[in-house]
């Protein structure tokens, strides 16, 4: 039984995305269709809540960098809710948390 869960939510024309567990290699495709759908949608914000994250490898740091790329290739604005401090360092290490909006509160974020 996988440790991972996927919910989705729009308000408006924006939209968030929450990703429970451990995003790794085992659910990556099934994470990039869910986000590919939803960015089909013309949004013009996209929220990745992480904070219920335990692990994420790299092809789940993978989906979240394409996911920022294609945001702004589009115009269309794109945060991710901090995961727990062993996934934040990954962000740091990577200098993700320079190139995308990174925050602790949602509700700064997503309406």
């Amino acid at each position: 039984m996988l440790n991972f869960d996927l919910q989705t939510e729009t308000a408006g024309s924006s939209a968030l995305v929450r990703i429970r567990g451990d995003l790794d290699l085992q659910v990556v495709d099934e994470v990039t269709e869910t986000l590919t759908s939803i960015e089909s949608d013309e949004l013009e914000l996209l929220v990745i809540d992480l904070s219920r994250l335990s692990f994420m490898d790299s092809t789940g740091m993978a989906v979240i960098a394409a996911a920022n790329i294609r945001a702004s290739e589009n115009g269309r604005r794109f945060a991710v809710v901090t995961p727990p401090a062993g996934v934040r360092q990954a962000f740091e290490r990577t200098k993700l948390n320079e190139v995308m909006t990174i925050t602790d509160d949602l509700a700064s974020v997503y309406p």
